[in-house]
């Protein structure tokens, strides 16, 4: 077991060392005018290449397809499956549901479309076993399971670098993190991850060292007030990330050299760094450095007007605000990547297209930066915003 904590330790090493040499570069980052696509309509089985001519007709030169499958997630065209959770591309590390991205590449190719592969990590169902699940701290004093995969488990690591090697060996343009890239503020308990942050840190995980306090949210015990150490912890936690960011892509362009890498960035992340990095040990800055190509900014003004309680003026301008703190990290106006909403995630249909036009207006007097429209089942879905 020793032996293992001690590779562990030289390959987490190894990369501390090889990301600060990373040379972060504009080189072919285009102004992207995206659609990001969480399931394909069931019209368009037998025709795909029908979608991509009109995702084309409405100015769109880049779409996020989806090639992970969850247990309980629609399938694409409404396509049996083999299994109850996998991929829609060949690979020996997971299911392959259907072999659908072949096809997809095709039709979006012919149409002149980049194609992004849109995939997950950490909440990959056939990862979210109990042998391979994060720990985390708990108020009760008994740690309990995470948010997900656990990334510093060699076996995971192993499986999630198999499966975007062979995704990069499709002929697509680049591949789109899902949001589950990251660690939340009371994950890391497990061993591997515990051994490692104290051999680098000579402090332990332990709830006594990251917080003060404990309240009650909603009817349930959470931890409250960080302490300085928590900080140490979360950064810590961000660089972990950063570094499997960059071996992934490095895994990657060994079978597609050109492939460009998008991260999926919260909004909280860009305009409130701190909460960022407690919240889910993601630091754009970290994954710039790691090669992020992309930043994909989960601009939501439904999320963002129901959380803050902002009207709609005060939800564009705060969207606004996000995007210019993005571009100031970012360094490059085209390589963020605003992702807006044109239909309700809760069921309620499309959202008001005045107000998409008012959160454009907005976000543009951040310069010349890119656009994704989510989500996407169909083209009717797909809002573009005005020149």
């Amino acid at each position: 077991m020793k032996k293992t904590f001690l590779i562990l330790i030289y390959i987490f090493s190894f990369f501390n060392i090889s990301i600060a040499e990373t040379i972060y570069s504009s080189e072919d980052i285009y102004k992207i005018n995206g659609a990001q696509v969480f399931v394909l309509d069931e019209k368009y089985k037998g025709n795909i290449d029908a979608f991509f001519k009109e995702a084309k007709e409405k100015g769109i030169n880049t779409v996020f397809f989806r090639v992970f499958h969850n247990s309980k997630d629609r399938s694409h065209l409404g396509l049996p499956l083999k299994c109850e959770s996998g991929v829609y591309y060949e690979t020996d590390h997971a299911c392959t549901v259907n072999n659908l991205l072949e096809d997809v590449v095709k039709a979006a190719h012919d149409n002149n479309i980049k194609l992004f592969a849109w995939m997950a990590t950490r909440s990959l169902s056939f990862l979210k076993t109990d042998e391979f699940m994060s720990m985390s701290l708990s108020p009760s004093g008994v740690d309990e399971k995470g948010y997900g995969a656990n990334i510093f488990k060699k076996e995971v690591r192993d499986t999630i670098l198999g499966l975007f090697e062979d995704l990069a060996k499709y002929e697509i343009d680049g591949i789109l993190f899902q949001d589950d890239f990251i660690i939340k503020y009371t994950e890391g308990s497990d061993k591997y991850a515990a051994y490692l942050f104290k051999e680098e840190t000579g402090i332990e995980v332990k709830s006594e060292n990251f917080f003060s306090s404990v309240k009650n949210y909603n009817g349930k015990q959470v931890f409250s007030e960080y302490t300085e150490k928590f900080y140490t912890w979360a950064e810590w936690k961000s660089s972990q990330l950063a570094l499997f960011f960059k071996e992934l892509k490095e895994r990657a362009k060994t079978h597609n050299p050109k492939i460009k890498f998008a991260a999926n960035i919260y909004y909280e992340t860009p305009i409130d760094e701190k909460a960022g990095i407690s919240w889910y040990s993601q630091n754009l800055t970290a994954l710039k450095s790691a090669g992020a190509d992309y930043f994909a900014v989960m601009g939501y003004f439904e999320q963002i007007s129901q959380e803050k309680q902002y009207d709609r003026v005060t939800a564009a301008e705060y969207i606004g605000n996000i995007a210019e703190m993005a571009v100031k990290k970012a360094g490059n106006e085209k390589a963020v990547i605003m992702k807006l909403q044109s239909k309700s995630f809760k069921g309620a249909g499309m959202l008001s297209y005045d107000d998409y036009k008012l959160v454009c207006r907005r976000t543009k007097l951040a310069g010349d930066i890119s656009y994704a429209v989510v989500p996407v089942f169909s083209s009717s879905d797909i809002y573009i915003c005005p020149k």
